[in-house]
């Protein structure tokens, strides 16, 4: 059984319209982020996905939102992708935290977008004797045109990996409602499927809940054994996790 979690953490920072972490007082700034640390290590999922994570910078805080993560919720390996990198300023991204070894890693942002702090970060993962290809991935907030075509990149980059099956989590900006849209597009290419049609519950905004903007899509080797909104509003987005397992060879 593997169990996986995914979260856009807003930048550590869900309590504000704008997330600037370096507006916060330190204190209440980590406050926010030990309070998702928390809600990780009470899961214990296996892999976690993040998404509008950052590293140590002045955008931060002098904080660093991934270790401070990793750290307190047991993770011993991480994966950061800065899609938005200015050094020593800022390093905003998308995550991957395992228990287990992060095996190939890679990541990329779409910056030929306007959205130049979108984009992915992939490695694979053994599971019960086979290697998993885990991504987390965060598509543009506004255009469903600039999602399609960052799809088209992702697939490509996915395509230069050896083959094996794919896990997606993340961000992907779209509820799921267009027969030709982004999400569509993903699903399509890479034969992936979700535990319902809607794929769950909504996931944004978190107080009251009306779109479903975050998911867990699995490829055709794996399938659900269920898959939970939580209700913890430690961002501006609910988490999702979900326990899998193989299916027979």
């Amino acid at each position: 059984m593997l169990k996986v979690l995914t979260l856009n953490i807003a930048h550590g920072v869900p309590s504000i319209p704008i997330p600037l972490p370096f507006l916060l007082p330190r204190r209440r700034l980590l406050g926010h982020l030990d309070a998702m640390a928390d809600l990780l290590a009470r899961e214990r999922a296996e892999v976690v996905a993040l998404q509008e994570v950052d590293r140590a910078g002045l955008f931060s805080g002098a904080v660093d939102p991934l270790e401070r993560l990793a750290t307190r919720a047991g993770y011993p390996h991480l994966l950061h992708g800065p899609h938005l990198h200015l050094p020593g300023v800022c390093a905003r991204g998308t995550a991957l935290l395992s228990r287990r070894p992060l095996l190939e890693p890679e990541w990329n942002s779409f910056e030929a977008d306007r959205a130049v702090d979108k984009g992915y970060v992939v490695a694979a993962v053994e599971d019960a004797g086979r290697l998993l290809d885990v991504v987390s991935v965060h598509l543009d907030s506004f255009s469903e045109r600039c999602r399609q075509r960052q799809v088209a990149r992702l697939l490509q980059a996915l395509g230069r990996r050896p083959p094996r099956p794919r896990l997606v989590l993340g961000d992907l900006n779209s509820p799921g409602d267009s027969p030709t849209g982004s999400l569509a597009q993903l699903v399509g290419a890479l034969a992936l499927h979700a535990p319902s049609p809607g794929g769950g519950e909504p996931t944004f905004p978190a107080r009251r809940p009306a779109l479903r903007l975050d998911w867990i899509l699995a490829p055709g080797a794996l399938r659900f054994r269920e898959q939970h909104t939580l209700a913890e509003r430690v961002s501006d987005h609910l988490a999702v996790t979900a326990q899998l397992e193989w299916l027979s060879p």
